[in-house]
């Protein structure tokens, strides 16, 4: 696992986060392809935008990702670092911080304790930032990202900006096809469990 802070560990109070996969909700997917440097890496239209309006609720974002390009010998961490910098340098010239990142680099048949959908990513950003996971929001563009978010306790985020998400026979499960109906949904969730 490796994982990239972009702010002091706050463990003061117990609070939510909002937790992004990187690869079909940040930048595009290279379809039958990894994103292996800064050149690959294009932002989904509008999410910068997005991005900065979720930052104003002022919860830690933090970007939760499987990587096996690492574990399958074509990308090292250095590079995935690099990647990773310049995407928090872009996003902060928007007046977008990121709290961390977290990378699942093993190969899908190490059977790892990180790689989505199993929970270790969340679990241990929680742990490392004193996250409530039971309050926090999991935006993903999978089913294994539904299934991690679940499986930590956090309410899930089908997000599917370039097509709609599946049909779902799951009514709690939130979906979002556009990405300006992101903010929306996440605000209103927030409302809902405060006063619950």
């Amino acid at each position: 696992m490796l994982r990239i802070f972009f702010s002091e560990l706050n463990r003061s109070v117990k609070g939510p986060a909002i937790f992004l996969d990187r690869d079909g909700v940040i930048n595009r997917r290279r379809p039958g392809d990894y994103v292996l440097d800064w050149s690959q890496f294009f932002f989904i239209p509008g999410i910068r935008a997005t991005l900065k309006q979720i930052s104003t609720l002022r919860l830690p974002m933090i970007v939760t990702s499987n990587q096996a390009a690492v574990g399958k010998g074509l990308l090292d961490l250095t590079g995935l670092r690099e990647i990773t910098i310049k995407m928090q340098e872009a996003l902060l010239e928007d007046g977008t911080p990121l709290a961390a990142a977290y990378y699942c680099t093993h190969r899908p048949d190490e059977n790892c304790v990180c790689r989505k959908p199993k929970p270790g990513l969340l679990q241990t950003a929680a742990d490392d930032f004193n996250i409530d996971l039971s309050r926090s929001i999991f935006i993903g563009d999978s089913d294994t990202d539904v299934q991690a978010g679940r499986a930590a306790g956090c309410v899930p985020i089908l997000f599917g900006p370039e097509n709609a998400p599946p049909p779902t026979s799951q009514p709690d499960l939130f979906t979002v096809s556009e990405v300006t109906g992101l903010y929306a949904v996440i605000v209103n969730y927030l409302k809902a469990t405060e006063h619950a």
